[in-house]
């Protein structure tokens, strides 16, 4: 080692602190240039990225004039489905028969895009003049519409005993947040007058010929004994309403407090008030001039104040009713405050003899017989025969299967015995899911219904005595209406009013003729609101399509080609699964998942109806319980076959999209399917945790069946429990699938977690993903500019991932 004197030393050390502090002074600069010039890129970086922060989508509503064949233009010759067509499209509601069948009274509606409201709108058919062969503006006639009564309602129409005159429900008037039932001269001359304004609003218009009067539906407060000094438990509703609103208001007081399950229901969070259907008399007016119900007159609540619902659920109307000629009254109900409501599908079939002719709103215990007491399952739908002897229903066994087999019962008022004329499981393949007894005087043994199919609601027939099955209409999808009986002579045969709907055409309403005793139908078209529009819409052409699914069985699906198809291309995939699991795709027109939306966007369309899918047998559809794979893993071998038979598919831009259990196949797919199947996925309203649905949902019933018991139960905790095995949250490890999630705030069937849960997983993992939140829907989109926004947002996003310019 060198050895330096001490002032060489301290020359040199001096030296070295004088270069250190300059080395480090420099690093210091440098690192605060970089650092500024970081800062400075980090900050254009956040200038960049404003756009992911949350924002305000609206409707594009721009007109698409691209042609679907090639981006040629000079080719167009048909519009694109886009959301605006789609929406706009005029939507052809319930019919009502005059007595003499020569009429018919039907409600229609479409959005006004300007006003941004429905304009709803009631019309009348010549039924007689439309059987002649005369053209729809010689038989068809406006009556009201909406849009010139600032916007109001009108739907619900039901004509009076003399066929002279439509009863209704319309929130026209001074109070538009109240819906009253308003009544209108068929033939004029003169303008719609309220014929009943109620304390409440009120629903589910039915005029009861044989009674005499009307029947409304209306939710009112069953949490006190009915007061007999207090009969109007309408006004008593509304008079406690008023003043929990103006304390509300005054102090803020907004405070509920459960002690048993649900606490709420589809949209809804649960109250005291349930719905309750009330009969008011309808007598004829002064001078035979019209209709009119006195003003002294109380509505009889037919239940008396007992706390059931009825109708009952999110989705009960009229049907769950019915009023004999006698005065007999039969509703499905819960049992009133049942302890096991929320786990279990139980409804019953009560009577209340003479109900109409008591001017009583309370019902003594012997006043009320429960006819079905022997099945702890689903009874639904009841109705009386026209003479009233005999009460027929829909009825499952299962105490919580939603989607059991159903059978059809009868009740005799005289023998008071009870019979089953069509027991499921062994007599037929498929459910009924409506009844209606024959007009027809030499046929009183024959019930009407329509039935799921093979994917068409089918119009069908049973014969009491016989118990003999009858497919009348088995093509396209029908809802029956009502029977065409002439007043004078009830032996022409069978004659039908329907609304009818395909996957090539919305609905409309239709003449059934099957009066030929050989079998089969006739049909005309009565309606032709949108022929015109889809005559100048480019759609796709629709198919069958069979494949193996799983343990070999044959699946069936829809294909629809894209529109202006050319075997020469090669066109993107789009697989729409359906929700349920137990529904299907079906030859129907759709609004939320319309398969022509995405052909006529020139996507290849597949709609898999894999096993669970309803309308192919009872086992077929109970293969998904417990095996919710099966759903999944049958849409990836619909997907294999058709890359097998079709070379025009391209593998390479294939799409899935689905809500419900739709929305949970997304993610199942998400973390199973082959990898790169799927360019990009659409989850609404999906699952992501099925343990946390269970203890979010409001249907435990569906829960417990679908996955074997409760979440906590000793059975869940295994391995191969379908709670564990099934979830999609057990392989997020595998996601890897950009994914456009969409979720409503008021759905509580699969609550809003479910969808943020999805989104957080997708975000965190850095898989590419938006989330589209709906703040004011539910399970379902149905706000006409929301659900433009909702169609837009899905179309950019599977245009997006598959590059599809058309």
């Amino acid at each position: 080692m060198v050895r330096r004197d001490k002032r060489e030393y301290s020359a040199w050390n001096k030296s070295k602190l004088i270069l250190s502090s300059s080395f480090l002074y420099c690093i210091l600069l440098v690192t605060m240039i970089n650092e500024t010039q970081s800062l400075s890129m980090d900050f254009k970086g956040f200038q960049d990225r404003r756009s992911l922060l949350p924002s305000r989508p609206k409707p594009l509503r721009e007109e698409q004039k691209k042609s679907v064949i090639n981006g040629d233009s000079s080719k167009v010759e048909h519009s694109l489905l886009d959301a605006e067509r789609l929406i706009g499209m005029k939507r052809v509601g319930s019919a009502s028969i005059s007595p003499d069948g020569t009429l018919a009274a039907f409600e229609v509606k479409q959005y006004d895009f300007e006003a941004k409201k429905q304009n709803e709108q009631l019309w009348l058919a010549d039924l007689t003049k439309a059987a002649s062969g005369d053209d729809s503006s010689a038989y068809l006639q406006k009556l009201t519409s909406g849009s010139q009564y600032g916007w109001t309602s009108a739907n619900t129409p039901k004509f009076s005993p003399c066929g002279n005159y439509i009863a209704f429900l319309s929130n026209r008037g001074n109070d538009e947040k109240k819906t009253s039932v308003w009544m209108l001269p068929v033939r004029g001359p003169g303008e719609a007058s309220l014929l009943k304004e109620f304390p409440l609003s009120v629903g589910d218009l039915e005029w009861s010929h044989e009674a005499n009067g009307i029947i409304v539906s209306a939710s009112v407060y069953v949490d006190k004994e009915d007061d007999e000094k207090e009969k109007d438990s309408m006004k008593a509703t509304s008079d406690r309403d008023k003043s929990m609103n103006e304390e509300k208001e005054k102090s803020g007081l907004n405070a509920v407090l459960f002690k048993r399950l649900p606490i709420r229901e589809w949209d809804r969070w649960l109250d005291a008030k349930m719905a309750h259907p009330f009969f008011v008399p309808v007598t004829p007016g002064d001078n035979n001039n019209g209709y009119q119900v006195k003003d002294n007159v109380v509505p009889i609540d037919l239940l008396g104040g007992i706390p059931t619902a009825v109708p009952s659920g999110a989705f009960g109307g009229s049907e769950d009713w019915t009023a004999s000629k006698d005065g007999h009254v039969a509703v499905s109900a819960r049992p009133p405050i049942a302890e096991e409501e929320a786990w279990t599908t139980n409804r019953h079939i009560y009577l209340m003899k003479n109900r109409i002719q008591s001017s009583s709103s309370s019902i003594k215990e012997d006043g009320i017989e429960c006819i079905t007491m022997d099945n702890p399952g689903f009874d639904t739908n009841p109705v009386f025969s026209p003479d009233g002897t005999k009460l027929a229903w829909l009825s499952m066994k299962g105490a919580q299967y939603e989607s059991d087999a159903i059978s059809i019962r009868i009740y005799d008022l005289k023998t008071q015995t009870t019979s089953t004329i069509l027991e499921a499981e062994t007599d037929w393949d498929y459910s009924p899911n409506c009844l209606h007894w024959s007009k027809n005087n030499d046929d009183k043994n024959k019930i009407f219904f329509t039935a799921d199919v093979k994917s068409r609601q089918a119009l069908c027939s049973i014969d009491i005595a016989s118990k003999e099955i009858t497919i009348i209409k088995a093509n396209q999808s029908t809802s029956l209406q009502g029977e065409i009986v002439s007043a004078e002579n009830k032996k022409d045969g069978h004659n039908f009013l329907a609304s009818v709907q395909s996957i090539t055409m919305p609905t409309e309403l239709f003449l059934i003729d099957a009066t030929n005793k050989e079998g089969g139908f006739v049909q005309k078209q009565l309606t032709h609101f949108n022929t015109e529009t889809i005559a100048q819409t480019a759609l796709g052409e629709p198919e069958e399509f069979f494949f193996k699914g799983e343990n070999g069985d044959e699946v069936q699906a829809w294909l629809v080609r894209p529109a202006n198809f050319d075997s020469n291309q090669k066109y993107p995939l789009a697989v729409l699964y359906h929700g349920g699991p137990q529904g299907s795709s079906g030859d129907d027109w759709h609004y939320r998942w319309n398969l022509q939306f995405y052909a006529s966007q020139g996507f290849a369309v597949l709609a898999p109806n894999f096993h669970g899918s309803t309308g192919f047998g009872h086992e077929f559809c109970r293969n998904i319980s417990t095996n919710w794979k099966v759903g999944g893993t049958d849409t990836i071998d619909g997907v294999k076959a058709l890359f097998e038979s079709f070379s025009w598919i391209d593998p390479n831009k294939v799409v899935g999209l689905g809500a419900s259990y739709g929305g949970y196949t997304s993610n199942w797919l998400n973390g199973n399917a082959p990898k790169d199947m799927f360019k990009a996925l659409v989850c609404h309203c999906g699952t992501f945790d099925l343990k946390s649905s269970y203890y979010a949902t409001e249907e435990l019933f569906f829960m417990e069946t679908e996955f074997g018991g409760p979440a906590y139960s000793p059975e869940a905790e295994r391995p191969d429990s379908p709670y564990k095995a099934y979830t999609p949250s057990a392989k997020i490890e595998n996601w890897n699938t950009p994914t456009l999630v969409i979720h409503g705030a008021k759905d509580f069937r699969l609550v809003e977690s479910e969808g943020i849960s999805t989104f957080t997983a997708l975000q965190r993992r850095g898989i590419p993903s938006e989330m589209l939140y709906l703040p004011d829907e539910n399970h379902w989109c149905l706000n006409p500019q929301n659900s433009m926004v909702w169609h837009e947002t899905v179309s950019r996003w599977i245009h997006t991932w598959t590059n599809n310019d058309k």
